[in-house]
């Protein structure tokens, strides 16, 4: 897979360390591991980009032992197909695959998102929405699919290639489909935020020791939630939709928004403290997700520890080394992660891990 080296690995139950260069394949340790849990990458909407280069194919498997119960999770990846089976049979239907096992990534990306585009936040947003609820995937995935649809015929009847008439009879057709995905999508992402909201402002506080409130919330960019608000919100936008060919309302267009103390964190926070707040979403998601599922889901941090100041770092690995989970934590130097115990060492050179 990409770069990295047929390899067989058992990691220890709760830390895993891999140190190396940048560019040796750490991250694609990481993206391996969470494609097994979640059939997606979190750098790639194309699986097929994890093919190496002049390869054929990408084979990535795992044992899980989870109350005792082992299971066989197995994904095989190619230009334009991938093969999924579970204890060597194939899935179907596919939701099968998922909930036997969690990963919750965090990367140095995350850290910056409060500053990031709208679209970084939906992706990050749903990403957790996902590991609290696997169902929510194939929402999502029939949401995207009536909205480029959507989009085609607007473009088709913006440009002369379809007739007005019929393109108004199909519009109306797609936004009730629409509307009616659009409104479980917004359900789903405001629950996910409420619940994580419950725990944000305890981790902020933690974490740094002020006064400072850390808040967050979901915007709703055309202030429409059900099916028949949104399908009126459709509606309204309709001559825009047509001249732009794309549509405008929808939760494509929303965005998740961090306050620090009811001031917008990405316009006011400073750099530690946009840092701050998202180290405490994910210590918050944490314990979403372990109070849902009744066991801590697996942690992939990739480099996160250099992004960090000295005491927020610290902070990160005594929060870590109080979980009763497994963590593959990646670092250019082993002397960055914190933790003495319960640790596994590698390194990774040129795609090749090594003890």
């Amino acid at each position: 897979m990409r770069n990295l080296q047929p390899v067989r690995l058992e990691p220890r139950e709760r830390f895993n360390v891999f140190s190396g260069d940048n560019g040796q394949g750490k991250t694609n340790l990481l993206e391996a591991i969470f494609v097994v849990a979640a059939l997606r990458s979190f750098r790639t909407a194309r699986l097929a980009d994890m093919v190496a280069f002049g390869g054929e194919r990408a084979e990535l498997g795992a044992r899980v032992v989870k109350h005792d119960l082992v299971r066989l999770y197995a994904v095989e990846i190619a230009p334009g197909a991938r093969k999924v089976t579970l204890d060597g049979k194939a899935v179907r239907p596919l939701a099968r695959y998922f909930g036997g096992f969690n990963v919750v990534v965090f990367t140095p990306e995350d850290l910056g998102l409060p500053r990031g585009s709208p679209g970084e936040r939906r992706r990050f947003l749903d990403r957790g929405v996902f590991n609290l609820r696997p169902d929510y995937l194939g929402t999502a995935q029939d949401y995207e699919r009536v909205l480029k649809t959507r989009n085609t015929v607007l473009r088709q009847v913006g440009d002369g290639a379809l007739d007005r008439r019929r393109g108004e009879d199909l519009l109306a057709v797609y936004d009730q489909q629409l509307a009616g995905i659009a409104a479980q999508v917004i359900a789903a992402r405001r629950a996910f935020v409420e619940v994580v909201q419950g725990e944000l402002a305890g981790a902020f506080a933690a974490i740094t020791r002020t006064e400072l409130v850390a808040t967050v919330r979901y915007a709703v960019r055309a202030e429409a939630t059900t099916a028949a608000e949104i399908v009126a919100a459709l509606q309204a936008a309709r001559a825009k939709d047509l001249a732009t060919g794309a549509t405008q309302v929808g939760p494509h267009r929303d965005d998740l928004v961090f306050a620090l103390s009811g001031r917008e964190a990405g316009a006011y926070a400073s750099q530690g403290q946009l840092r701050a707040i998202m180290l405490a979403w994910k210590t918050a998601e944490l314990a979403v997700l372990t109070r849902a599922h009744g066991d801590p889901p697996i942690l992939l941090l990739d480099d996160v520890s250099s992004e960090l100041d000295p005491q927020r770092n610290e902070y990160l690995f005594a929060h870590l080394a109080d979980l009763a989970s497994q963590c593959f934590i990646t670092t250019t130097h082993p002397g960055h992660v914190l933790l003495r115990q319960h640790r596994a060492d590698y390194r990774i050179v040129k795609g090749e891990i090594l003890p």
